[in-house]
């Protein structure tokens, strides 16, 4: 019965730790792997520099989002001016 317990909640707790097949946060993740994976071919120095640049979190990248759509943009109108 014990056992059937822990297997329970280690069931769950596995269920709840990943996030759900198909959602933005699954693709990051599944993004961020592919990416690491293509790291760990390079040679050993770009690998590290490589493997640098995908530390953030999926709340980091969702952070870095929020901030570059508040933001404020140039019109087009000036863009073209300059």
């Amino acid at each position: 019965m014990r056992f059937a317990v822990v297997l329970l909640l280690v069931l769950l707790q596995s269920a709840c730790a990943y996030s759900k097949v198909g959602s933005d946060e699954w693709w990051f993740n599944r993004m961020q792997r592919d990416h690491r994976s293509q790291c760990n071919q390079l040679p050993a120095q770009l690998k590290v520099q490589c493997l640098e640049r995908q530390n953030g979190s999926y709340e980091d990248y969702l952070k870095q989002q929020k901030n570059q759509q508040q933001q404020p943009t140039a019109p087009a109108s000036e863009l073209k001016n300059q």
